[in-house]
């Protein structure tokens, strides 16, 4: 054939592999036996440090009686709206020739929220912020 690589594609295919010699075995043994003793008693500490974490944890979990507090409850107390703040600017003129003027409303919402038997309170404060258009009309 004219391949170039058809010599070196029989030449890798009539290679075959040599045994490994007596001191590779005899070490693969070795190593592959050894640890089967040390095997065991990783195996054997490994359980029974389990088993003792575990009587722990169920001990912690059933005699211990962590007992969790109730839930809140919240009564509504007050609400409040502050006075809109509006401020009115410039007209500007629209794609379709008509004018209108941007105005912005700004306010907070307040609310509280508290609880008498563990005298906490929750106040919830959302400011609002908010720009329209208003059209105008030219005669």
């Amino acid at each position: 054939m004219t391949d170039p690589d058809h010599d070196i594609e029989q030449a890798l295919a009539a290679l075959r592999p040599l045994a490994p010699g007596l001191a590779v075995t005899a070490r693969l043994a070795c190593e592959l036996d050894a640890p089967a003793s040390r095997r065991g008693a990783i195996i054997a500490w490994s359980a029974g440090l389990a088993s003792a974490a575990a009587a722990l944890v169920a001990a912690f979990i059933f005699l211990g009686g962590v007992v969790e507090s109730e839930a809140p409850h919240y009564q509504l107390v007050r609400v409040e709206q502050s006075r809109p703040d509006v401020q009115f600017f410039r007209p500007v003129q629209m794609d379709d020739g008509s004018f209108a003027r941007p105005v912005r409303v700004r306010w907070q919402d307040t609310t509280r929220w508290e609880d008498a038997r563990s005298n906490t309170r929750l106040i919830n404060y959302r400011p609002n912020d908010q720009l329209t258009l208003l059209p105008l009309e030219t005669n």
